[in-house]
């Protein structure tokens, strides 16, 4: 998804006036996916694909908290496969806009495991009938990855991601 998509959706939600939450208590499931191509350090273009599935108890007009699993895959200078998982907190807000935070508590890339780092999105969903939400996010995410299993020398690996994802809620 382009910047620009990313604008349009925002824009012209925002005359929006149907509530999130009917309820004052939820308990919400997330799926958001991104699909997004990238520029190595090294100039190579990466394709980075993340899936993430969340479940959340939300507070209407308060607190947001539950957990995610996400798995990746990147193809940078070979094929990475990963999956990670934490803890969330965060707000949604009766309009449709929302800001989370995300601790990965346990992170694996390809070779790469032992990580753990957060994640900062922010987002707007749209009510489009019964309890279903649809939507579209922008993510900050830094890991940092403390062991190498093919080599035990190895210090760490740092991976800092920017990406968009679309968004589907439902409300139980």
């Amino acid at each position: 998804m382009r910047l620009w998509q990313i604008i349009a959706i925002f824009t012209l939600a925002l005359p929006a006036q149907a509530s999130l939450a009917p309820r004052m208590y939820s308990i919400m499931a997330q799926v958001n996916a991104g699909v997004y191509q990238a520029t190595a350090a090294n100039e190579d273009q990466s394709y980075n694909n993340k899936l993430s599935i969340e479940l959340l108890y939300l507070v209407r007009g308060g607190p947001t908290f539950g957990g995610r699993y996400m798995i990746e895959s990147r193809n940078e200078n070979q094929s990475n496969t990963g999956q990670a998982y934490g803890p969330m907190a965060g707000y949604y807000a009766d309009n449709g806009f929302f800001a989370v935070f995300t601790y990965d508590v346990l992170a694996k890339l390809g070779r790469w495991t032992n990580g753990e780092g957060f994640e900062v999105s922010a987002g707007y969903l749209e009510h489009i009938g019964d309890g279903y939400h649809v939507g579209a996010q922008f993510s900050v995410r830094k890991i940092r990855y403390k062991t190498d299993i093919t080599n035990n020398v190895a210090v760490s690996k740092d991976v800092t991601d920017h990406f968009p994802s679309l968004s589907l809620m439902y409300l139980f």
